[in-house]
């Protein structure tokens, strides 16, 4: 057995050459369950889940920027214990930190986000040990040895997570240091404001953002998921963005290194066209964009504190109402875990109400369409299109680029693979088809 109370004044206990090498070999094994989808699913789902400490943020869970900060420092972590594992078993791990996803949650938490710090740590700490465990049960059927192997095992991760959470707590303590009265935060903290609903004297407001209130406003999420984006990508997006929406002003907010907020005058419709060839070129930069006045109701972010007021259209209320829309067509993707790269609310507006499920409405979908589920992307488009023109296959074909024989060809094709007839089933075929489109894209 260990002597573990030794390490409460300074000192690591020795263990054998025996127990080193079985905890080398369960390392070993643990970096191959440690890349696997299940495990870091696993370890994703418990992590994010323990985020509700401030709801009014939103729902990290389907924050696609914040989960794929999250799912990083995650493996980053667990593989960074499994290494030194192997490396030296008899030795306490060193700490290690992801600043990235520190930074973000300081980010979307501020004053919550220490809480969350801790809440995140001691989820991965209780994942990653119930994992660890199985492993640890297949090198050997000695008693004594699984003993001393599990309390070697509990003090090391208990170790390693409390030396690591007192990284991510010293770098917040930092970023609060290191934060200024720059125009860029103040500006920030004014929005932030407006989000959350506080009261704020329309003409100072105006005066510190140095961007009209009184007016409508478009609202976009310019963002990235990968690690390596530079910032100068989002600002060329984010300024495509002003131009598609025929504006020569903007308001910009960095939100993080990987998330631009926009906001533009309403005035014209935004050229969705050129914001497609924009993005062409940025194959990991994603937008969303809503209006004020379109409202948050039915995109999952009731109750929340994010709900609008219910006030149409422009100024503060505008303001914030078409950031909330952009947020929630962005959660929507979260949600389906879409790799679609520029989304209105306005055209994600019914799977905001129907996909707080990605899985369940996936089911849906395969149920309501049967064989058409699985039946090539040009059959399913056609008969979406069709349904989407109101059944007119001049229409749609024109919508496809595409021959209206060879359209009517792939309808034939889609109706004799739905489990019921058309004519019989058209509402719930088109919604089904819907969430397909923003799930397989």
């Amino acid at each position: 057995m260990l002597d573990i109370a030794i390490n409460t004044v300074g000192h690591w206990p020795k263990i054998s050459p025996r127990i080193s090498e079985l905890m080398r070999c369960g390392a070993e094994l643990g970096l191959e369950v440690a890349t696997s989808p299940v495990f870091l699913e696993a370890l994703e789902e418990i992590n994010l889940d323990s985020n509700s400490v401030n709801s009014q943020q939103g729902d990290l869970h389907n924050d696609p920027v914040m989960q794929a900060k999250h799912r990083r420092a995650i493996r980053a972590s667990v593989i960074h214990w499994l290494n030194a594992m192997i490396d030296a078993p008899d030795q306490p791990v060193a700490p290690f930190s992801t600043y990235e996803a520190v930074d973000s949650t300081a980010e979307l938490y501020q004053e919550k986000a220490a809480e969350v710090l801790r809440k995140n740590a001691h989820a991965i700490q209780d994942i990653a040990w119930q994992y660890w465990m199985k492993i640890v049960f297949q090198l050997t059927d000695d008693r004594q040895e699984l003993q001393q192997l599990l309390e070697l095992s509990s003090l090391s991760i208990r170790a390693f997570t409390q030396d690591s959470l007192q990284l991510g707590l010293d770098r917040l303590a930092l970023l609060e240091i290191d934060k200024t009265g720059s125009d860029r935060e103040t500006q920030r903290n004014l929005v932030d404001k407006i989000i959350a609903g506080e009261t704020i004297e329309l003409a100072a407001a105006t005066n510190v953002l140095k961007y009209s209130l009184a007016q409508r406003h478009y609202s976009a999420i310019v963002w990235s998921e990968e690690i390596d984006t530079e910032i100068s990508s989002l600002e060329k997006v984010a300024a495509v963005f002003q131009s598609a929406c025929q504006q020569t002003e903007s308001l910009k907010v960095i939100a993080s290194p990987s998330v631009i907020w926009v906001w533009v005058s309403a005035e014209h419709t935004v050229n969705e066209r050129l914001l497609e060839t924009a993005l062409a070129q940025h194959h990991h930069v994603r937008v969303s964009f809503g209006v004020g006045g379109g409202g948050a109701e039915g995109s999952g972010l009731e109750g929340s504190g994010l709900e609008g007021s219910g006030v149409e259209g422009s100024g503060v209320d505008g303001f914030r109402r078409a950031h909330l829309d952009a947020l929630a067509a962005q959660r929507v993707l979260g949600r389906l875990k879409s790799n679609i790269q520029l989304v209105s609310y306005d055209r994600v507006r019914l799977m905001a109400f129907l996909a707080k499920d990605g899985k369940s409405i996936q089911h849906y979908s395969e149920h309501v369409l049967g064989e058409l589920a699985q039946a090539p992307a040009t059959v399913r488009q056609a008969l979406h299109a069709f349904l989407e023109c109101g059944c007119n296959a001049t229409e749609a074909a024109k919508k496809l680029h595409t021959h209206r024989n060879t359209l009517l060809r792939r309808l034939a094709k889609a109706e004799s693979l739905l489990p019921r007839p058309l004519a019989e089933n058209r509402i719930q075929v088109a919604v089904a088809l819907e969430a397909l489109y923003w799930i397989l894209s």
